[in-house]
């Protein structure tokens, strides 16, 4: 995936007066009620970059309540979406070449979109806290490398190449720690500096540490200071340019199985058209790109007879027309265009039957277009049915899952690349077990692709992706639309907003019965979502050799363990496995079940503890302590970075809440959710360097739960 979005705010947009700040996974769901906004903040991220070019419109864009200001006080101006990206490794590295600054200032921009469609960039982000060790080492081995090829170093004397060399090797051997401060880029260009002094009255070699190393260092000082990045006009359009583009569809833009094609040409070049009829026409547009003929040209071929003579009024409007066949010559040629008509809408079929097999699970389709006068036809058929039926004939799922095929397409120009969908709610009019496909086909679609998407459906509630579920409801104080992470019951405003995820949980309890997967009841979301981080690592390293699915279901603590166990509980009266925190209240309740419920089953109870030590662990001790302390100093500015006093073999969730206390912050009902979530979000940066014994720690774990 290229340049991604982390982030977007919604200001002054329809319905909406200012939303949060809405964080962007790579597969993100957006559930709540009718009239919540949840629509509203996709179309509005769509119009910051759209694929079609939907143009922006005032009149139905700007809120409606204070639409009377919008000229009169020049809201033209008004900025109503802003977003942070994170920059591809290549255009990143480009534009600090531009900039002149250190990469990691620029990896991150923010852009902006006016109502008069203008852009704001700004890289607003140049300050940075500490210094990726490993980078240091490369520009330090780089540099050695440039030295010992130079013939002022090789003519040196021996003793002066071996201080140069020590000195050189030896300036991080002091940095245990990932990340350098301020402070250690400072002693290390100092040690440098320090080192120069030896050279005498030499002027060549100063002269190679001076362009060949100590910019590369300064620049990396400066940018401890945060400070501003200066851009020509030419970087912002080059970072624009690769500001991935948005396709959004809704159903509004489903196709109809027979097209009339006056009707259509006249809606292609129309500008006044409803939002629904635009949606429409788009993808009627996307369809005949398709095809690779335009409309006009369909049409005009399966015309056999010309206009020949028109009547106009005093204005010059045609009032009548007369027709006249075709000569001979003019039938041969329009015969051989026909011809030619039919070989590409066969062809275009064809591989549209090609491609719709690798996305669509639920049928293996087969296309047909034809075209006969004024109108132009999409017939189905498939294994079951082999006759051919019009698209309208066929179910509505279908049609909906045609047309946004189509769309997506067209729109990324067949190569998917640098693209982000926003559905809004998608698959509807499909059977649940169609919407569970779906599910999965946008899990998969989210590797290659960001993803979006609106839903009260359970079914499109992916238990997996839980840390990127949002609640979109309306504030009854202020009127306003609210986003919130926190799927648990004590959001009053959000408790309808949040249903499908309580339905969602219900549903897959139930999997667990139907389909034979593996239940583990664990305390909370926060531990779904790191055994899920964990489980995806294991699976992606070949090592997770379970054939059930794991599913893990978060009981709201250990008081909902009992009633989540008996709905789980297979008809055998197996027990699902439990995994419990082993702080006091874990350790309680492990021992209440083993002489309770679980007295016959005690080996489907577990406690972190039983994998790390007997220390009051909890789950978040599963997880890299590095990456937990370099999230936790990301998300909490104190005085002092936790990663500076944290001490490794200690339950980290003690020594988080110990160090909030010293530097004055307040924690947040569901902080270890928020963490949770960056942690599964930054998957590849937290479980880039696992210690060796920490994986063998999550084999021994998933091992066990596949047991029995």
């Amino acid at each position: 995936m290229g340049t991604k979005l982390l982030r977007y705010k919604v200001i002054n947009f329809r319905s909406i007066e200012e939303s949060d700040w809405i964080e962007a996974g790579e597969n993100t769901c957006l559930v709540g009620t009718n009239e919540a906004g949840k629509t509203n903040l996709l179309i509005a991220l769509w119009k910051l970059n759209p694929a079609n070019k939907e143009p922006i419109i005032p009149l139905a864009d700007y809120p409606r309540h204070l639409y009377s200001q919008y000229k009169a006080d020049g809201h033209e101006e008004d900025v109503f979406i802003k977003a942070d990206f994170e920059l591809d490794e290549a255009v990143k590295n480009k534009v600090a070449a531009d900039c002149g600054c250190d990469p990691e200032q620029v990896s991150k921009v923010l852009v902006q979109r006016k109502y008069k469609g203008t852009y704001y960039l700004d890289l607003p982000y140049s300050k940075i806290e500490k210094y990726d060790k490993k980078r240091v080492e490369i520009i330090i081995g780089k540099f050695i490398s440039i030295l010992h090829s130079s013939e002022h170093y090789i003519k040196e004397s021996p003793d002066l190449k071996s201080k140069i060399d020590g000195v050189l090797n030896g300036l991080l051997t002091a940095y245990s720690e990932q990340f350098l401060l301020k402070s250690d880029v400072d002693a290390i260009i100092a040690q440098i500096s320090t080192l120069m002094t030896d050279f005498g009255k030499k002027q060549n070699l100063p002269e190679v540490f001076n362009k060949q190393l100590l910019p590369h260092l300064k620049k990396i000082q400066n940018s401890f200071d945060g400070k501003a990045i200066d851009t020509t006009p030419e970087t912002r359009n080059y970072i624009l340019k690769n500001i991935p583009k948005f396709v959004y569809y809704s159903d509004y833009g489903n196709l109809d199985s027979e097209i009339y094609l006056p009707r259509v040409i006249e809606d292609l070049e129309r500008t006044d058209l409803t939002e629904a009829a635009r949606a429409k026409a788009r993808t009627l547009d996307v369809l005949f790109q398709y095809v690779k003929l335009s409309p006009q040209e369909i049409y005009e071929l399966g015309n056999d007879r010309k206009v020949i003579v028109k009547k106009l009024d005093y204005s010059g409007n045609v009032v009548s027309s007369e027709e006249q066949d075709l000569s001979e010559e003019e039938v041969s040629n329009w015969a051989e265009k026909k011809k030619e008509r039919g070989v590409l809408l066969r062809s275009a079929a064809s591989e549209l039957t090609k491609s719709f097999k690798k996305w669509w699970q639920q049928g293996n389709y087969i296309f047909s277009f034809e075209a006969d006068g004024s109108h132009f036809r999409i017939n189905v058929s498939d294994e079951l049915r082999p006759e051919s039926i019009e698209l309208e004939g066929r179910s509505r799922g279908l049609q909906w899952f045609f047309s946004f095929f189509l769309v997506f397409l067209v729109e990324t120009k067949q190569e998917h690349a640098n693209a982000i969908l926003l559905l809004d709610e998608p698959g509807l009019s499909l059977h649940p077990l169609a919407q569970y496909d779906l599910a999965t086909f946008f899990r998969n679609l989210s590797e290659n692709n960001q993803l979006i998407y609106t839903s009260h459906s359970p079914f499109l509630v992916d238990m997996d992706n839980l840390a990127n579920v949002k609640a979109v409801y309306v504030d009854k104080s202020s009127g306003r639309t609210k986003i919130s992470a926190n799927l648990r019951y004590d959001e009053a405003d959000a408790e309808k907003s949040i249903y499908p995820v309580h339905a969602a949980l219900g549903l897959t309890v139930s999997d667990t019965l139907l389909l034979g997967c593996t239940p583990v009841l664990v305390e909370g979301p926060s531990d779904q979502i790191q055994l899920t981080l964990i489980k995806r690592y294991l699976i992606s390293k070949g090592k997770m050799l379970n054939n059930k699915e794991l599913v893990f279901i978060p009981t709201g603590g250990v008081r909902g363990m009992g009633p989540v166990t008996k709905l789980v509980a297979s008809r055998d009266n197996k027990l699902p496995y439990v995994l419990l925190d082993s702080d006091k209240p874990g350790k309680d309740y492990l021992k209440q079940v083993k002489n309770g419920a679980y007295k016959d089953q005690q080996d489907k109870v577990l406690d972190v503890a039983a994998f790390l030590g007997d220390k009051a662990f909890e789950i978040e001790d599963l997880i890299p302590v590095k990456a937990v302390a370099n999230v936790v100093d990301r998300m909490f500015r104190g005085k002092t970075y936790f990663e500076d006093g944290m001490v490794e073999g200690e339950p980290i969730v003690d020594q988080i809440e110990q160090w909030v206390k010293e530097n004055s912050i307040v924690l947040q009902q569901g902080w270890k959710v928020d963490v949770a979530r960056e942690l599964l979000n930054n998957f590849d940066r937290v479980t880039k360097d696992v210690p060796a014994e920490l994986e063998a720690q999550w084999v021994t774990l998933f091992e066990t739960f596949s047991k029995n």
